[in-house]
């Protein structure tokens, strides 16, 4: 592979640029801080701003950082430097940044677990490709990179320099940004340099940054007299202001003047932009080059590889030689590199290219093509094509095949695209766009719906019509657009039902998840029922029909026919592929949740998860976790929910998948609610509004305002929680949702009605919840409307026997904080009615129970409610239980190895290196007190954390 990476201690690329600074004495600090860092426990950076500003230099200069280092310290603590950099023509080549970097070290490969081995070694082609599930891993491939560079930096720090990101290849960039988000614990330091306008939106969001800008005329002087360039002040100034500070504009334009124009004796051209200036300042030199010079630029511009073998074939192939590129060497336009040549600065590039005459370029990639093959030749040809060529089709169709079988999706969705663009017969340019957006979707491109929507208006057939609707249908749906997924995929459906019901079914039940998240729970029942109406009698379309139908229906409410629907489709089965029907066993787990059967729905939910992260199939991991934190919340496992749902945004930030950003800032959101932090639920779902509301997630609001609301009444705002949880009950009933337990809301609207002295009102939302939890049979609405009726007692005896039903409801269920809720509200109506003795008993086992769960506010109720009547001080304990010291990554630590998981085992679940898991568990020992994994697993085991 071309870019010169530094490999080895003793040695490294050859620079662009000296590293030699002027100025940027913050930048070298940051870089110094980040050697340290990397040194000491792990750190990334991404240094970004326009050509020319720098960025290399600083690259240059933490190198030589590094070097020095190797020199001054104890050898082991000597920094080993890898370094590479993006090369423009090298941008649809899978994995090439990649396996700059990783070559060097492929030695550590056989130390990685076999899957992990498998999928790197088959990105990198030192394999045919591994097995089904490596070739189906990309994420694996990430994990396996990570964990090669933390195996050398437990030897010693590691370095790690990667210039160009913005054309670094798509596959190569995923797994940087995966090691960068993940070197907490590790002795890495990765320093990214990209162009301020390279397109990698979520970088900026994920890796620490720092935009570079000009420097300051001081600066600029001394830079220019460091590099022999005398100017008058006049002149200095008006080089600053064209320049805008800008090194390498500074150095080319000063290069440029005539000495009449250094002394101010003659006026300076005032270009009206730095690109301008730079682009005036390097044609003028290429301009003054022999012609057969410009022409092997040519060639060398339009190469994927600098390396000198090939290069020297291409050009003989067009009557030149090596020889024609001396001039341009000569002038400074081109050098020498470990492996070729190279161009002095990466945007002569495609200036050459781009001023070219279009004769000479067709003729450079023609004859790159002669000489090449495999994707290389595919995309030579492809560059070479003015108009459709079945030929260079065919041939970027292959190398799309290969990028599949190496997981490099971004790049096979490019071949794919560029092959539609080649291909003359409509049909098949289709069927490749197609495929070209479905490797889109894997790889997390926005490009997919596009493409879509290209193949649609070019293909008549109604099968490939309905193939491309249900992938632009799926995308749409976790891009955060349901609505408009779920008019698509019913379309699809209405259009195929006749002549296709096989597909029309699949349709159908691939457009009620996107109805429910639009909150038109309606609609999901309607669709549900058609498509099971078209399903088989046996197979996969009828157990995923009766499944979407039943959950639907539990959410309306129609619970006793949704448990028969959920019934029969486990009866029914689904021939054990739980890897591709991940997203239906976490609809499944939810639904039996919402029925509380939860102990179900709990095993369906770890059985999704566990083989989501064994198989590294991690589409919808994201949304199942969550699904499984709102459990958890349920039945008061609130250290485990905080781990899950943590994770869970981890995941749909990566994926960038705001349906589940949405849902599970609600998880959260939720939890930060009932443990008393309104300021963190408020800024939750203040981030859930800004960057997923314009997207029409039509039951987002259902669930921020009834987070809002809980947030409210927990700290005594009763009047603020009214106003949220009246909205949320609108929404509750404009979109169909019949299921009180879906998001319970409707007892907190209630209390907080009657709290603020709106006992008319508290009647009325009593009496719809009392109907609910009568339509439904569900426990916890059965208690919370006696709690409810408790309160409004006139009585102590009628409050009494509201109380009694509350609690017999409750022991239907396992959930620890509605009932210990119940028995805080009896006491108070004790209290109230002059019968302290009686109230102590539910006060206490109240207290006892929020304290445990870290339920604040709560718990300081009770506790001033027992001290009022002098039962005890009303500042109780610390509030949490034991599994609550620990950070939510250490908590998914803990539970991975309670699980019987070694380290690597549990590295590999967690998407971590075994160095962090390491580091975690030293830290879950001391926090919990235990000295083993036994220990440890009898904990987690006592607290009905482990099956």
């Amino acid at each position: 592979m071309h870019g010169g990476p530094a490999h080895l201690r003793d040695g490294s690329a050859p620079s662009r640029t000296s590293a030699r600074l002027v100025g940027r004495e913050r930048e070298r600090g940051l870089m110094d801080d980040l050697l340290v860092a990397g040194r000491d426990g792990g750190a990334a950076l991404l240094l970004w701003g326009e050509p020319g500003i720098g960025k290399t230099a600083l690259l240059d200069y933490a190198a030589e950082q590094a070097r020095q280092a190797q020199q001054d310290v104890r050898p082991e603590d000597a920094p080993q430097l890898l370094r590479a950099r993006g090369i423009e023509t090298e941008t649809v080549l899978p994995f090439a940044t990649l396996g700059d970097l990783l070559m060097p070290l492929s030695s550590r490969f056989r130390e990685l677990p076999g899957a992990q081995r498998a999928a790197l070694e088959a990105c990198l082609a030192l394999s045919g490709g591994g097995t089904d599930q490596a070739r189906g891993n990309p994420y694996a491939a990430c994990l396996g990179a990570l964990n090669v560079l933390a195996a050398v930096g437990e030897e010693h720090p590691v370095v790690v320099l990667v210039d160009d990101l913005h054309w670094v290849d798509p596959s190569s960039q995923r797994v940087l940004l995966f090691i960068a988000r993940r070197l907490a614990g590790e002795r890495i330091a990765l320093a990214l340099c990209s162009r301020e306008d390279h397109g990698e939106s979520g970088t900026h969001h994920t890796v620490p940054t720092v935009r570079l800008g000009g420097l300051a005329p001081d600066e600029c002087a001394a830079l220019l007299r460091a590099a022999g360039h005398e100017t008058a002040p006049a002149v200095l100034a008006e080089l600053v202001r064209i320049g805008g500070g800008n090194p390498l504009a500074l150095h080319e334009i000063a290069a440029g003047l005539t000495p009449e124009q250094a002394r101010g004796e003659q006026p300076l051209l005032d270009p009206p932009s730095l690109g301008l200036s730079l682009e005036r300042a390097w044609s003028a030199r290429i301009d003054g080059l022999p012609d057969p010079a410009r022409r092997a630029l040519v060639m060398l511009a339009a190469s994927r590889s600098g390396e000198a073998g090939a290069l020297r074939k291409a050009l003989e192939a067009v009557g030149l030689t090596l020889e024609a590129l001396a001039p341009a060497e000569q002038d400074g336009l081109i050098r020498s590199t470990a492996d070729g040549l190279d161009f002095h600065h990466p945007v002569l590039r495609p200036l050459i290219l781009g001023r070219a005459p279009l004769a000479h370029r067709f003729a450079a990639f023609r004859a790159l093509a002669s000489v090449s093959t495999g994707p290389l030749h595919a995309w030579y040809l492809a560059a070479a094509s003015a108009g459709p060529d079945e030929r260079a089709a065919a041939a970027l169709a292959e190398a799309a095949e290969e990028g599949r079988r190496r997981n490099a999706f971004q790049e096979s969705a490019l071949a794919w695209r560029r092959a539609a663009e080649l291909t003359p017969d409509p049909a098949v340019r289709a069927g490749r766009l197609h495929h070209a957006a479905s490797d889109a979707l894997l790889s997390g491109s926005p490009s997919g719906p596009q493409w879509c929507e290209e193949a649609l208006r070019i293909t008549p057939d109604p099968a490939m019509r309905a193939d491309i609707e249900a992938l632009l249908g799926r995308m749409y749906t976790w891009k955060g657009e349901p609505a408009r997924a779920h008019a698509l995929l019913v379309d699809a459906a209405d259009a195929v039902r006749a002549s296709d019901p096989p597909r029309a079914c699949a349709l159908l039940a691939e457009a009620v998840v996107p109805a429910r998240l639009d909150g038109n729970v309606p609609a999901a029942v309607r669709v549900a029922e058609q498509s099971l109406a078209l399903s088989s009698e046996t197979g996969r379309d009828r157990w995923y029909s009766l499944t979407v139908l039943g959950a639907s229906l539990v959410l309306a409410g129609r619970t006793t026919e949704g448990v028969a629907m959920l019934t029969a489709a486990d009866r029914h089965g689904t021939g054990g592929d739980v890897v591709r029907d991940q997203q239906v066993y976490a609809v499944a787990g939810q639904a039996w949740s919402r029925v509380e059967e939860y102990a179900r729905g709990r095993r369906l939910l770890n059985t999704a998860v566990d083989s989501a992260r064994r198989h590294g199939a991690v589409g919808v991991l994201g949304f199942t976790l969550a699904v499984r934190a709102e459990l958890e919340t349920r039945i008061g496992q609130w250290a485990s929910a905080c781990g899950d749902a943590t994770e869970a945004l981890r995941w749909a930030e990566e994926l960038g998948q705001r349906t589940s950003i949405s849902y599970t800032l609600y998880c959260l959101a939720r939890l930060d609610a009932l443990r008393g932090d309104r300021v963190e639920c408020e800024d939750h779902v203040a981030r859930a509004r800004r960057e997923c509301g314009t997207y029409g997630i039509g039951c987002q609001e259902f669930h921020m305002t009834a987070a809002l609301g809980l947030a409210a009444f927990a700290h005594g705002d009763y009047e603020a929680a009214v106003d949220q949880l009246e909205q949320t009950s609108a929404l509750a009933q404009a979109q169909g949702i019949g299921n009180p337990e879906a998001v319970p809301f409707a007892a907190d609207l209630a209390e907080a009605h009657l709290r603020a002295g709106n006992t008319a009102r508290a009647a009325e939302v009593l009496d719809r919840l009392e109907e609910r939890a009568q339509a439904t049979g569900l426990a916890s609405s059965l208690a919370a409307a006696a709690r409810c009726r408790g309160l409004l007692a006139d009585t102590p005896e009628e409050a009494e026997a509201c109380f009694e039903r509350a609690l017999a409801a409750h022991r239907r269920t396992t959930g620890p904080f509605d009932r210990a809720r119940t028995r805080l509200c009896e006491a108070e109506v004790l209290r109230r009615h002059r019968h302290p003795a009686a109230a102590r008993a539910p006060l206490t086992d109240a207290l006892a129970c929020f304290e445990r769960l870290g339920a604040v506010p709560w718990a300081r109720r009770a506790a001033a409610e027992l001290a009022a009547f002098g039962g005890m001080p009303a500042s109780g304990p610390a509030m949490g239980g034991v599994l609550d010291r620990l950070t939510p990554q250490e908590f998914q630590v803990s539970r991975a190895v309670a699980r019987g998981l070694n380290n690597t085992e549990a590295a590999a679940s967690l998407f971590v290196s075994r160095k962090t898991v390491e580091a975690h568990l030293t830290r879950i020992y001391r926090k919990l007190q235990v000295r083993s994994r036994t220990d440890l697993t009898r904990l987690l085991t006592a607290a009905d954390l482990l099956e």
